[in-house]
Order: structure tokens, then C-alpha cells, then sequence
């Protein structure tokens, strides 16, 4: 299965809300590649192409190479992020080169989802973020709290969090998944405007990645699987968002950060380095002007006859 996207810092459970919990934590659309061995749609031989040589000349799209996302360095740090824009709290904040990080979970006692309970992971100190590299195009750091290590994937404003041991358990019998998107509550959501405009550009980039992808692995044993996960992506980003925050533009602004980041997951695929400015624009090469002909040598004149 493609590698789980994680969100920023740690997460909450959301009382009631388990179901989306876990299911945030993937990306919507991932599946499992297709087993070494399988056959193939087509057969031709799968020769490897070069990140960007699915346009005429190698060109890579310039909507892949240039996300237009804000750094997320610029952004996250210092800012509270909740479980669903709801519940908890996760606060990632720079100490010196690198970062650090603050958690509060939502959890529950048992299997009554009445007997809540809002543990300060680590008793509210702050614990040192590894960073682990981009597996999935975003910057992924790793937060071991005592009893609760997350993997986190931070992307502008929002952050997707895993839990590779699973939920975590404490000893008041306290269970907190840590498994889902954390980002900003109602009041700091854009405009449905802003959230439109923004859409529409992840959207685009995202389908050029997409057939940038679909034409790299339509000869391998990948590509049907790809072709499954990507028809699946729209509708279980809108099942995992559907309870984001409280209010009617939540689920959008949540669909939002999953279209960004299936994007930079599929331009990291093709090998495309995110952080670098887009590629330059090919321009046609200007008609050479035409060089005058030198005029054609005299015709040498006839020898005078001799008298």
C-alpha cells in the first residue's frame, strides 16, 4: 500500500469521530501496488522515462514543478492545530535549527464514548521532532511521546498525523488514536473564496501530475492500480473530511488540503522536487534571418581579337 500520508503533530481522537479518524490515515486514494509478476496492459516493453519526458521536448508541466503552497515553516510554527479542526491541540514551535512539539489528545476510557479524557501527552513538554525525509513529497517528521510515537506530515497550515504502533494507551486507561488531519479551527479557515481559488489550482496540478504518472506507468504492472486509487480519490477525500470543524465550509477547506497534498505525493513520484522553483518556460526558437546572397561573379568578358 502506498505509504500513509501523516498529518502535522499530535492528534486527538475526536469523541465519536474514530471512524473518520482512521480513515484519514491514509491519504484518500491510496491502494496497495500491484505484486511483482503480474501482467501487464500492454506488451510492450516498459522502458524508464525521465521525470518530464511524457511532454513533447521533456517538458515538465508547469503547474507540477510549481505548487504555489506557502513553506510550511512560514506558517505552522506557533499555531494550534486541532483533531478535525475540533478537538485537542498540537502546537509545533522552532528551537534553533530544527523543531519541537506540544500535545494534547481526546481520547476515551473503555468503549464508553461518554468517559472522555484530554491527556497532555509527555505532561505538556515539548519533544524534539525527527525529521525523516519527503516519502510522500512533504516534509515528515517523527514525535516520540512516552507511550505514543507519531509520524508526521506537515503541509502549509495543516498536518497529517499516523500512528505506526497504533493507538495510544495510557495508564489512567486512557486511549488516544493519534491517527488523522489537524488544522485550524472555523474562525481561521479562509473565505470560501480564497478556498475556491485555491482548489482549482491544486486540481490542476494534480491532474497533470496524474497523466504525467498515467503515461510513465501505463506499461507497467503499477498501472491499473494507479488508475484504481486515482478514481477512487474523490470520493474518499470526501468521506474522510466530512466532519471537519463545525461549520459548512469545513469539509471544503479540508477537501482542499487533500487535493494539495495527493498532489505533492504524485509530483514526488515522478521525481519532482517540490521545493524547487518551477522549470522555465520553453520558448520557440526565433527564424533565423535570411543571409542576402553575395552577387553573382561578372561573366569574364571576351579576349579582344589581335590585328
Amino acid at each position: 500500500m502506498l505509504p500513509a500520508v501523516a498529518l502535522v503533530a499530535t492528534l486527538a481522537f475526536a469523541v465519536g469521530g474514530a471512524d473518520g479518524a482512521r480513515a484519514q490515515l491514509q491519504l484518500p486514494g491510496a491502494v496497495a501496488p500491484t505484486p511483482q509478476g503480474a501482467s501487464t496492459p500492454s506488451s510492450r516493453s516498459a522502458a524508464p522515462r525521465a521525470p518530464g519526458a511524457e511532454q513533447p521536448g521533456g517538458a515538465v508541466p508547469r503547474s507540477i514543478g510549481a505548487s504555489g503552497l506557502r513553506r510550511w515553516e512560514d506558517v505552522l510554527p506557533g499555531r494550534t492545530l486541532r483533531f478535525l479542526g475540533q478537538q485537542g491541540s498540537m502546537v509545533i514551535t522552532r528551537a534553533g535549527a530544527g523543531y519541537t512539539i506540544t500535545a494534547t489528545g481526546v481520547g476515551r476510557r473503555g468503549n464508553d464514548i461518554r468517559n472522555v479524557c484530554t491527556p497532555d501527552l509527555n505532561n505538556g513538554q515539548t519533544v524534539t521532532l525527527k525529521p525523516v525525509g519527503r516519502p510522500q513529497g512533504m516534509a515528515r517528521f517523527e514525535a516520540a511521546f512516552p507511550g505514543c510515537t507519531m509520524m508526521i506530515d506537515v503541509l502549509s497550515e495543516v498536518a497529517f498525523v499516523s500512528a505506526p504502533e497504533g493507538a495510544c494507551r495510557f495508564a489512567d486507561e486512557c486511549v488516544v488514536d493519534p491517527t488523522g488531519i489537524w488544522g485550524p479551527g472555523d474562525r481561521e479557515i479562509p473565505a470560501d473564496r480564497e478556498i475556491e481559488r485555491a482548489r482549482g489550482v491544486a486540481e490542476r496540478r494534480l491532474n497533470d501530475a496524474r497523466r504525467a504518472l498515467q503515461q510513465r506507468l501505463r506499461t507497467t504492472p503499477e498501472g491499473r492500480t494507479f488508475l484504481q486509487e486515482q478514481a477512487g480519490f474523490p470520493a474518499n477525500r470526501e468521506r474522510v473530511c466530512r466532519n471537519y470543524g463545525t461549520s459548512d465550509i469545513g469539509p471544503g477547506y479540508c477537501q482542499l488540503k487533500y487535493t494539495e497534498a495527493r498532489a505533492e505525493t504524485l509530483a514526488s513520484r515522478l521525481g519532482i522536487s517540490t521545493d524547487a522553483p518551477p522549470p522555465a518556460a520553453r520558448r520557440p526558437a526565433a527564424p533565423r534571418p535570411a543571409q542576402p546572397r553575395p552577387p553573382a561573379p561578372a561573366p569574364a568578358s571576351a579576349p579582344l581579337p589581335l590585328r
